[in-house]
């Protein structure tokens, strides 16, 4: 069972007829890279008048907002260390042009996020990228599902080339790949935004009510 997250994040893009005969602005060294050459975002924040508990318990406040339904989200949830690991998913789709005609795409991304809680600092780590394209039918060819790890069009990216000395297959697959890897960046950027402006809220005394 996928778990997809309730707020309104992810961007989603879509192209249109003429759009893969000019190549579309990208920088790969924008997206971020752990030591194993992982595709990865890391969140480290300070808050220094909430106590561990505090920025524990606004860690789990933050998931079950962020989720339609954080039943089963979470991995793994171990207080006395600090961890919360939680597995979630986004729905996506562009649209691409194959042997001339726009085919609509629809994948999944999911990924983990995983949360280390300390007295007065926390660090939220998104990771483990994968897009799961979804299986379509086009006119009388079909397109199998297919799961693969979204490093896998991180390096369909070249360092360096000349978009006119490119095939039709070769500008397909580049924006497929552009595509897909900017709409990881601007989610994992909002996630980053969000979760750093809900823990700062981690200390905040709780009104109560005057009667």
């Amino acid at each position: 069972m996928k778990h997809f997250f309730l707020l309104s994040l992810s961007i989603c893009l879509f192209s249109i007829v003429n759009a893969q005969d000019s190549d579309l602005p990208f920088n790969k060294k924008s997206i971020p890279l752990n030591d194993d050459r992982k595709v990865s975002y890391t969140l480290v924040g300070e808050v220094p008048n909430a106590t561990k508990d505090q920025l524990y318990n606004q860690a789990l406040a933050w998931i079950s907002e962020a989720f339609k339904n954080d039943t089963g989200v979470i991995k793994l949830q171990d207080k006395d260390a600090g961890t919360i690991i939680v597995e979630g998913s986004t729905e996506e789709k562009y649209s691409v042009k194959t042997l001339g005609v726009l085919v609509p795409k629809k994948y999944y991304q999911n990924m983990k996020m995983e949360f280390n809680i300390k007295e007065g600092r926390y660090r939220m780590i998104l990771s483990s990228f994968t897009i799961e394209n979804i299986a379509a039918r086009v006119g009388n060819s079909y397109l199998p599902s297919s799961t693969h790890a979204i490093e896998k069009y991180y390096n369909q990216v070249p360092d360096s080339y000349t978009f006119s000395k490119l095939t039709s297959l070769e500008r397909t697959q580049l924006f497929s790949a552009k595509t897909i890897l900017t709409t990881a960046d601007k989610f994992a950027k909002a996630t980053v935004s969000s979760v750093k402006s809900f823990m700062t809220n981690a200390a905040n005394p709780v009104k109560k009510d005057d009667w």
